[in-house]
């Protein structure tokens, strides 16, 4: 009888370790803009948030934040 409690107790866990594998390589990549779908390396970066300050070395263009940049 044990052996069946195993095998049900694993087929009803098993979906959930699949969702949370899901979720975790999901919120794993950063974050993703509500505007054009991408996914950015941080929220300054979005189209939503105007905000220039931090110029690119490689490319030299006025960046929101050091993450958006090429060498990073």
């Amino acid at each position: 009888m044990s052996r069946r409690k195993w095998l049900w107790s694993a087929a009803l866990a098993l979906p959930f370790a699949v969702a949370g594998l899901v979720f975790a390589s999901n919120h794993s990549r950063g974050y993703i803009c509500p505007i054009t779908g991408e996914s950015l390396p941080c929220e300054k970066c979005c189209p939503l948030n105007s905000e220039h300050s931090f110029t690119c070395p490689m490319t030299g263009e006025e960046l929101p934040c050091p993450k958006c940049c090429p060498l990073n």
